[in-house]
This record gives C-alpha cells, sequence and structure tokens, in this order.
C-alpha cells in the first residue's frame, strides 16, 4: 500500500482536447450525439475532469461555435484583391466554410444557440465575423463600387442571402459542386443591384 501524496491530475490541455472531440462527435452524429459526458469519454477523462473547464453542455457547444466562427473569419479573412473582389471572396469563402464543414455550420447558426451574454467568447467570435463582412462593405462603398446606403444594412442583407445560399445548399436544394459558382453568381446580383448610380 503506497503511502505517497496523489499526484494532481493533468491532461495537458483538456479544454481544447474536449472541443476537438466534441467537433469529432458533431460530424460523426450531429447535435445529437453532442455531449459533455461523451466529449470527456472521447477525449480520455472522466466527465467530472470536464467540468473543471465547462460548466455544462452549452458551454462546451459555445466553444466549438466560436472556434467554428474564428476559423470562419480566418478563411474569409483570406480573400485579397479590390474592394468589390475582396467582399465577393468573403462570399465565396463563407459558402465554403459552410460546405467544408456542413455539421459545424448548422451548429454555428442552428436552434441549440446558447445565450450570448453568458458566453462571451461564442459572442467575441461571433462579431469578428460580423466586423470582416461590414469593413468589407464599407471598403466597397468609400471605393465608389457600393452606394453608399447604411452599411448595417447592407450587412444584414449578405449576411441573409449568404446564410439562405447555405442553407440549401446544405439542404440538398442546390448543388454543392456548383457552391461556389452560385456563391459568386449571388453576390455578383446583391452588388449590381448595390452599385453606386
Amino acid at each position: 500500500m503506497s503511502t505517497s501524496p496523489r499526484r494532481p491530475y493533468h491532461h495537458g490541455d483538456l479544454r481544447a482536447a474536449l472541443v476537438t472531440a466534441a467537433r469529432a462527435l458533431l460530424v460523426a452524429e450531429g447535435t445529437e450525439g453532442l455531449t459533455l459526458r461523451r466529449a470527456a469519454a472521447a477525449a480520455g477523462v472522466s466527465h467530472t475532469a470536464a467540468y473543471r473547464h465547462f460548466a455544462d453542455k452549452a458551454g462546451l457547444v459555445a466553444a466549438v461555435m466560436a472556434q467554428g466562427f474564428d476559423e470562419l473569419r480566418a478563411a474569409a479573412g483570406t480573400a485579397s484583391g479590390g474592394p468589390r473582389d475582396r467582399l465577393h471572396g468573403i462570399g465565396r469563402a463563407y459558402v465554403g466554410f459552410a460546405v467544408a464543414n456542413p455539421s459545424l455550420y448548422r451548429l454555428m447558426f442552428g436552434g441549440e444557440v446558447p445565450r450570448r451574454d453568458v458566453h462571451p467568447e461564442l459572442s467575441a467570435a461571433e462579431q469578428r465575423v460580423h466586423v470582416l463582412l461590414s469593413s468589407a462593405v464599407v471598403a466597397a462603398q468609400e471605393s465608389g463600387e457600393l452606394a453608399a446606403h447604411d452599411e448595417a444594412d447592407v450587412t444584414v442583407l449578405l449576411a441573409c442571402v449568404l446564410h439562405g445560399l447555405c442553407s440549401l445548399v446544405l439542404a440538398g436544394q442546390l448543388p454543392v459542386e456548383r457552391s461556389d459558382a452560385l456563391a459568386g453568381a449571388v453576390m455578383a446580383l446583391v452588388d449590381a443591384g448595390l452599385a453606386a448610380r
């Protein structure tokens, strides 16, 4: 019988491991399979260890969603060219992200949405995507490629159009293999309607 003191529990970055495990569950089983207990088991720890990082399932879901929004922003942030081309690139990247990550995208924009006031990390990540799109709209307006409509209204319009397109593609109502071309066509139609006269 050993009398040596118990060593403290150490996993490395358990929080990141739980988020990674949760994403794998999400891909394999959808939101129904995503629980804190199952993510802990997949990460190789007890569910009580998981509670050191997440108070409940909503906290884990919020962390997965925040990571998704950061990845969406990173993908859209690679768009280059002049203001109009950059705006189109952001639109194509947005749709491309949804096609490449359907389960994650559905979670990010689905019904199981944690309260943003309780999960500031999620709110901040979501806001960074909004700011990227909004700043691209402003740049296109300042260049004269878009008319000077209310920037907030134009940003909402673009977000609605892009989300609608993503939803139709992910639902199988539009062909996934044409998603990039459809994104380009939709963005061209929207900015033609908003073009400075």
